[in-house]
């Protein structure tokens, strides 16, 4: 039988690349024949392997390459000078895979992650030929895919922009993409116009896009998505029906319009993710593992609020918001115990506040990298204050922890309006840690949206106090039935998903 080849392009964004290593741990099983490689980075091979070190699977059908510095050194450009090095690595790998070898033979489908795939899919499918299929890995909801890829071309817009002299306005060309990506309403400027997301809430223009992390430069790379998206054979979505019963079908119809594949193959996460074992894994940092089981005791189960922004974003041009955040957990008359978790190279936290919070018995603050599914897991955490990546939502969810959502960049403020809306919510969306264009009104909030430390105190306390109230149990209600319903889907919808993307 001759092995049908898969090979990945992975991003330096871990998010991203977990979970499409679990995913193509699930095809591997799904069909016998599959061989796949993953194109990553050097800068998170380690953590792949780590990752993979703790998984069943056939290991002669899986291969990471290595492309890129080893050691490059952390700085406002690294996320750029990682792509580039990806880029160039990425296509000396293709150009030797194309060549096959009886056990690794030339690929027959490649999944370019949205990210970087756009900067070398010409040139990749000039080295692969025509019957090599490719297809986008979208690392998230559907709800916010249409706003990405279909509703508007960016580069499009941007050009005519820049063509007329009148609306230039002495711009570069990336300068204007930059805007036309952040409006995300067919223009270069904010106007307050609606947009919509198929099954999510409405929202205004200005709170598409957060600000908190400061400038990250999205706008190339969404244009080279939208490259991407448009030549693509398909995308593969980490959805289900249970999850997105509207904006499945729609992005199926959509995408069928343009001749492409939709793949829902569920939410991916750690098989450990999956169990209700009764021996979860315990953190193996002795002073994360002391602080859980402290809190247990002292307050109950259930008790503890994990806070963590991902492994790449971090709330950086607020650093008085998160002050207020903190001085606001260790200030509550009826203590909510607290973990935080500071382990991206973006996090900090001032010295004197981090040695408060750890001399304080409320909190524990860890400026190290931490085991978030083995916190997620124990049975002390109740409550997840996230930043909304799909990766961190997935990992609580199917723990059925709920969520107190703070956006911070990407795709993150509409995954914080979905998931906190609907008949069935399972997230609290913050709205007064809002920086930028995003101050003001928002469709799904009656808040005046200032932005200020003294009222994102007061919504933080006011949080606080309904997560344990009739608000709280609600929304633990709701987590815990989306947690069984993400358990029958990954055995039967996206099973079936899986084993037909297994064959394209």
């Amino acid at each position: 039988m001759t092995a049908h080849h898969i090979v990945a392009m992975l991003p330096p964004a871990w998010g991203h690349t977990i979970s499409y290593i679990q995913a193509a741990i699930q095809i591997l099983k799904a069909d016998p024949s599959v061989v796949i490689t993953t194109v990553q980075h050097n800068l998170i091979v380690a953590r792949t392997e780590t990752e993979l070190a703790g998984c069943l699977y056939d290991k002669a059908r899986l291969r990471i390459v290595g492309v890129g510095e080893k050691g490059l050194v952390f700085g406002p450009t690294l996320f750029q000078v990682a792509l580039e090095q990806l880029c160039a690595g990425w296509l000396e790998t293709i150009a030797k895979l194309v060549l096959g070898s009886e056990a690794w033979p030339k690929p027959r489908a490649i999944h370019f992650d949205f990210l970087c795939g756009g900067f070398v899919v010409e040139p990749t499918k000039e080295i692969v030929g025509p019957n090599c299929k490719t297809l986008v890995w979208w690392s998230s909801a559907l709800v916010s895919m249409p706003a990405h890829f279909t509703n508007q071309d960016f580069a499009a817009i941007a050009k005519e922009i820049y063509s007329d002299d009148s609306r230039r306005k002495n711009r570069s060309l990336e300068e204007i993409e930059q805007e036309v990506v952040e409006a995300s309403n067919g223009t270069d400027k904010l106007s307050g116009i609606v947009i919509q997301y198929p099954g999510g809430p409405d929202m205004y223009d200005h709170e598409r896009h957060a600000y908190a992390a400061g400038p990250l430069g999205i706008g190339a790379l969404l244009v080279t998505a939208q490259k991407l998206g448009k030549v693509a054979d398909g995308f593969i979505a980490v959805t289900s029906s249970c999850l997105e019963p509207v904006g499945i079908p729609y992005c199926r119809d959509l995408l069928k319009k343009r001749n492409q594949e939709l793949f829902t193959i569920g939410m991916q996460a750690h098989e450990l993710c999956w169990t209700n074992s009764s021996t979860p894994v315990a953190p193996s940092d002795e002073r994360v593992r002391s602080f859980l089981d402290s809190a247990v005791s002292q307050y109950g189960k259930k008790s503890i609020l994990y806070i963590s922004f991902g492994s790449l974003f971090f709330p950086v041009a607020t650093p008085h918001l998160l002050e207020a955040l903190v001085n606001t957990l260790l200030d509550l008359e009826q203590p909510f115990p607290f973990v935080f978790a500071l382990g991206s190279e973006m996090a900090s936290l001032p010295p004197e506040l981090i040695a408060r919070i750890n001399a304080s018995g409320r909190g524990l603050a860890c400026d190290f990298w931490v085991e978030q599914r083995a916190i997620l897991q124990h049975g002390a955490v109740g409550w997840f204050l996230t930043h909304g990546g799909f990766n961190s939502m997935t990992e609580a969810l199917t723990q059925g922890i709920p969520l107190i959502i703070w956006p911070v960049g990407g795709e993150q403020p509409v995954n914080a309006a979905f998931f906190s809306t609907g008949p069935n919510p399972v997230a609290i969306e913050l709205f007064q840690i809002r920086a930028g264009a995003q101050l003001g009104s928002s469709l799904h909030s009656d808040a005046k949206i200032t932005g200020t430390v003294e009222d994102a105190s007061e919504e933080f306390k006011a949080i606080f106090s309904a997560a344990r109230c009739a608000r709280g149990e609600g929304l633990k209600a709701n987590v815990a039935k989306l947690s069984i319903a993400l358990r029958e889907a990954r055995a039967g919808e996206a099973a079936e998903e899986l084993a037909r993307l297994a064959k394209f």
